[in-house]
């Protein structure tokens, strides 16, 4: 993929009225520092999402432009030696030369996943279908820097079915405004939503059809470790095969076990060691230790790769959209 063919126009009746929007890609169009903070991304970053959800904007700027660039990186620890190479890219959506958009993803070289870190349109831009046209022009886009990829995997979380069913049958009743953590409980659902539509499959276990859970181990390897546990956090994954890809054919189980071992070990838990090998020994055995969990309770699960809402889900949907509540995602 040339400097060229990175920046893709979006041509269409988006916003308030027909104008062409354009999308930038890091390390093709956006090749700096300077250049990236002058699009207004980590401003669009931080209206999207809430705080507890976001990077710090140094550690972004430092992945994007000269981490994860796709080069071999090594370090050590206890002596073991360590290795991983990954390649992280921003398309920023743009509309006059400013961020309206935004996706940030990481290619790992070692499963030749794509991970999908964030994704996000101003609130003022979406409607008319521009998220879902700007998504999938991030996706060809992607397979055009990365032809050897096999998909996309990304987490979503959990939603319990029978919290939602109670939070709108009372909003059916009272029509009062939604508390903060009943918001969040909806978005949850509402995500799940947008990304089945994109055609994503959830993994499942094929006796119960319910999502296999996953743990994250914290993020943040600078708190005492004994307040790791308690930045852990439960997400289901969702995963969206390249069409025509070699490898797509392979059994969900084997799907699932390099996914997780992609998302927390390779991307999440050797970047985070790897700045610091020497002081982080205690957090490379947590967090590995973590992850064997998580893959050894699934061992011998018999995993399906299913649509994610279910006539259940279906149902909540129905009866949300009918309380007309302007929600962003």
């Amino acid at each position: 993929m040339t400097a060229e063919d990175a920046l893709r126009v979006l041509d269409g009746s988006y916003g308030d009225g027909p104008q062409a929007l354009d999308i930038v890609v890091t390390r093709h169009d956006v090749l700096d520092e300077a250049s990236f903070r002058s699009t207004g991304v980590h401003e669009l970053y931080e209206q999207l999402f809430p705080a507890i959800e976001r990077d710090s904007p140094d550690d972004i700027v430092r992945w994007l432009l000269s981490d994860d660039v796709g080069e071999p990186r090594h370090f050590s620890v206890g002596g073991r030696q360590m290795s991983y190479r990954l390649d992280s890219r921003c398309f920023i959506l743009r509309a006059a030369g400013r961020a309206i958009g935004l996706g940030f993803f990481t290619y790992d070289h070692a499963s030749d996943l794509i991970f999908c870190n964030h994704v996000g349109i101003a609130k003022a831009w979406r409607g008319g279908g521009l998220a879902r046209a700007f998504y999938r022009e991030m996706v060809a886009m992607l397979d055009a820097l990365f032809p050897r990829n096999i998909g996309v995997v990304l987490e979503v979380e959990p939603y319990d079915r029978d919290r939602l069913d109670a939070i709108i049958a009372d909003l059916e009743l009272t029509g009062r405004p939604l508390a903060a953590d009943e918001q969040a409980a909806i978005r949850r659902l509402l995500r799940a939503r947008w990304y089945d539509k994109l055609g994503y499959a959830m993994f499942c276990n094929a006796l119960t059809m319910q999502p296999l859970l996953c743990r994250s181990p914290c993020l943040d390897p600078c708190l005492p470790s004994s307040e790791w546990a308690e930045g852990e956090e439960n997400y289901w994954l969702m995963w969206q095969a390249r069409t025509g890809a070699p490898s797509a054919q392979r059994r969900a189980s084997e799907f699932w076990q390099n996914a997780v071992a992609a998302i927390y070990i390779e991307i999440l838990a050797k970047s985070l060691v790897d700045d610091d090998p020497n002081g982080r020994r205690d957090y490379w055995d947590y967090a590995t230790a973590l992850v064997a969990q998580t893959m050894q309770q699934t061992m011998m699960t018999d995993v399906r790769l299913v649509r994610c809402l279910g006539d259940e889900d279906s149902a909540l949907l129905s009866r949300w959209r009918r309380l007309a509540i302007d929600l962003p995602i």
